[in-house]
């Protein structure tokens, strides 16, 4: 197959675009720090590679001293492989690269290109070979897919497991074999394994297929209603069976059947969820549990830190603090309207135009959209309403590799397309790439072109949005060319001033130690463009003495 605005092959292309995403985000990588999550993910998972060990580390919190185990999962035993098999080498070259974090990084990275090839393919197969082309380079050029794919954490596992479920599941519906329905509950299993709230999974990709069959049960329950009814719950019923049992025996096997059958009255829970299930139903107290014990354990810390908002600081939006167990209600929109390039948001609303103006365009809803459209929507509403954790774009891109197999259909009468709407859509993949390319090596604090001036990003976001602990190395390299610089000055201070957006907006500290600084100043330049610069003259911090009253 050719295409008529090139000579290259298909297959030629996707090669291409898979190479530019490798070397993009591989190279922009190396030099960096180890982002907040990255150490502890990477310690278990060389804990698992090389001993079996799959208990949580002893991390706490450095807010409060809780523990802070509770989201490490034994994907991360895949980014230690490299490390197991360096241990062994004699010291050398060889070794020094296997043992590196960047090795440990190189594996997200490849995994992450195979989630790409996983869009194309599914976006080939509903729409055909050029949507399937721009859905993957929506993938391979997002800034923040980049940023999440070159790290050593689980976010990257999710995004990838949960596309997997949901065109395992749009192949069952559409096929129904044992050989689908058992890559489907493969599927389950797998995402299990990658993030605790994967567990949302197996009931709302059940109720994908479930709607998928709507049309033919409402036909047959016509026809013959008890017979259709026993049939569809019988059928439905197995579906949940063998995705719970696959899940939970994958669970076992990942965590190497880890105290396994440990009875639930034994775990010490620190949830109010499971601490108060353990009081008030007393009778669970000899039951045995069916997972390993750290992934109960796990399971507990995380919910824990959703109830209570520990371990994560404060969040901040627009100016404003929350307690970390309160929700910023539509958070992410805010997120994606600054974090999501614009091309990216331009075709998603073409698509959502084009699927809601024409009806012909939702004739395939049932067979083939709502496994799209059914998870979107849901993690839309789930993220925006009632997730707590309000700290980076990270956790939203859960739904985006859905988003972006959808944003395919815009292109999916390529052939007819007039060559404005072509030039238009390469135009669009044009800008996609320069805005990425722009921010070319640091890609964690990236933001559109709806901000202007990139130095007030933190008057909008913080956190993980801006600052993930990825520019720490630079910091030092500025701090050590620059010994006169002041780092997060405990008072009112003139001079060379550099901060941590996250102790300025007070997500770490207290707001009221840096009153003084942003109320006043507006930062002059940026390190790596994550730590802000001010140059404060010793005469503008005079004039404002009388005000702050806490001048040296």
């Amino acid at each position: 197959m050719k295409l008529r605005f090139t000579n290259l092959s298909p297959n030629f292309i996707v090669f291409l675009l898979l190479c530019a995403f490798f070397v993009i985000t591989f190279l922009s990588v190396l030099g960096k720090s180890l982002t907040y999550d990255e150490a502890r993910n990477f310690n278990y998972g060389k804990a698992l590679a090389l001993s079996g060990d799959t208990n949580r580390p002893g991390d706490i919190s450095i807010l409060d001293g809780t523990p802070i185990a509770g989201s490490m999962m034994p994907v991360s035993a895949l980014n230690a492989l490299p490390f197991k098999l360096g241990v062994v080498l004699p010291d050398g070259l060889l070794k020094k690269i296997l043992l590196s974090i960047e090795t440990a990084r190189l594996i997200s990275v490849i995994i992450s290109m195979l989630f790409a090839l996983l869009i194309y393919r599914w976006t080939a197969k509903l729409y055909g070979f050029v949507p399937a082309l721009f859905s993957l380079a929506l993938y391979v050029f997002d800034p923040n897919i980049i940023a999440q794919s070159q790290l050593v954490t689980t976010d990257m596992y999710a995004w990838g497991t949960t596309l997997l479920v949901f065109y395992c599941a749009w192949k069952f519906a559409n096929q129904r074999s044992w050989q689908n329905g058992a890559l489907w509950s493969i599927a389950l299993a797998v995402s299990a394994l990658a993030k605790y709230t994967t567990v949302i999974l197996i009931p709302l990709s059940l109720l994908t297929i479930f709607i998928h069959d709507l049309p033919e049960l409402i036909q047959r329950f016509k026809a013959k209603p008890r017979a259709a009814f026993t049939s569809a719950f019988g059928s439905y019923t197995l579906y949940l069976f063998s995705g719970v049992v696959a899940s939970i025996l994958l669970i076992n096997l990942g965590f190497l059947f880890n105290q396994t059958f440990m009875p639930f009255g034994e775990y010490k829970f620190h949830s109010h969820l499971l601490s108060g299930i353990q009081a008030q139903l007393p009778f669970l107290k000899n039951l045995p549990t069916p997972v390993p014990y750290p992934y109960l354990q796990g399971f507990d810390l995380t919910y824990y830190y959703g109830e209570e908002g520990k371990a994560f600081g404060d969040t901040y939006l627009l100016g404003q603090l929350k307690d970390g167990k309160e929700i910023f209600y539509g958070y992410y929109i805010i997120v994606a309207f600054f974090k999501v390039p614009i091309a990216t948001q331009i075709i998603f609303w073409a698509a959502l135009y084009l699927y809601l103006s024409n009806s012909a365009n939702r004739k395939n809803f049932f067979t083939n959209d709502v496994f799209l459209l059914a998870p979107m929507l849901f993690f839309f509403l789930y993220f925006n309403l009632m997730f707590s954790i309000n700290t980076g774009i990270r956790y939203y891109l859960v739904l985006f590799p859905l988003l972006y197999v959808f944003c395919g259909s815009v292109f999916k009468n390529w052939d007819n397309f007039t060559k404005l709407q072509k030039n238009i859509s390469f135009g669009l993949g044009a800008y996609l790439c320069i805005s990425m390319l722009a921010y070319f090596p640091t890609y964690m604090p990236y933001f559109n072109e709806f901000l202007v001036d990139k130095k007030q990003a933190y008057k909008i976001l913080a956190d993980s949005n801006i600052d993930y602990g990825q520019s720490e190395n630079a910091l030092k390299e500025f701090l050590a060319a620059h010994p006169e610089a002041h780092y997060n000055p405990s008072a009112p201070t003139a001079g060379l001033i550099v901060m941590s957006v996250n102790d300025l907006v007070g997500v770490f500290g207290k707001p009221q130690d840096f009153t003084w600084l942003r109320e006043n100043f507006e930062p002059d330049d940026l390190i790596d463009r994550t730590y802000l610069v001010y140059h404060i003259q010793p005469a503008e911090l005079e004039a404002l003495c009388p005000k702050l009253g806490n001048c040296p």
